[in-house]
């Protein structure tokens, strides 16, 4: 399974009108049952990145259905252009151990809105050249055991970027925040005491930088 991962600059004042094209029009572009599924749509939450910006990801079930869905997506394209500044793809394949390596794509997602939508923690980060695969087995090893253990955040996925779809030493890692007054108070003192150690640590040996974005689902994205 193949992951399609996909920025989307919005033009001022559209988020609304192009969120609601997402969600009553991009599923049809995705095709038969089995083929390709939306797993998310968040939003960047304000005043923590750019603004009018939305992430999507879409689970695809290989580079066959992926060739159907690009074909299919001319028209998309064309009706959502004048909402829209720009749209950054790129493929993602799943890390060996990612908890999301798969997906239902045969089922249809339930219909349905939240009165208060999940919030995630986006993490980019670019490993030293030719650092890609220890860094990818460090995460595993080091980083998902450490924050197991806190059950502040939980970690959804881990994904590289698919060979000519994008940078080829980069890592995203998807993480669900569970216990948000924690995760507040981290935000306002910083990492303190033992949070200063352990991964902050080891991860200094595979890259010295990375880039976090504060995520909110759209109320009715398929998943939460």
């Amino acid at each position: 399974m193949i992951f399609v991962h996909e920025v989307h600059d919005v033009a001022g004042g559209k988020m609304a009108e192009y969120g609601e094209a997402v969600r009553t029009r991009w599923p049809r572009v995705v095709g038969e049952p089995g083929q390709a599924r939306l797993l998310w749509y968040w939003e960047l939450a304000h005043g923590t990145g750019a603004s009018y910006q939305a992430v999507s990801l879409t689970a695809v079930r290989d580079w066959a259905a992926w060739g159907d869905l690009t074909a299919r997506a001319a028209d998309w394209r064309r009706e959502v252009a004048p909402l829209l500044r720009e749209v950054t793809a790129k493929i993602l394949l799943p890390a060996p151990w990612s908890p999301l390596a798969d997906a239902d794509l045969a089922s249809e997602p339930a219909a349905r809105e939240v009165d208060q939508p999940a919030l995630y923690l986006h993490d980019t980060g670019w490993p030293f050249a030719g650092q890609l695969d220890a860094y990818v087995t460090a995460l595993g090893d080091v980083y998902l055991p450490q924050i197991r253990r806190t059950r502040m955040i939980s970690v959804v996925g881990c994904w590289t970027v698919a060979p000519g779809t994008g940078r080829h030493h980069e890592v995203v890692l998807l993480q669900r925040i569970e216990d948000w007054a924690r995760f507040s108070e981290l935000l306002a003192r910083g990492e303190q005491g033992a949070q200063r150690g352990g991964w902050m640590v080891e991860g200094l040996r595979y890259r010295d930088r990375w880039e976090s974005k504060l995520l909110r689902c759209a109320p009715w994205s398929p998943r939460q």
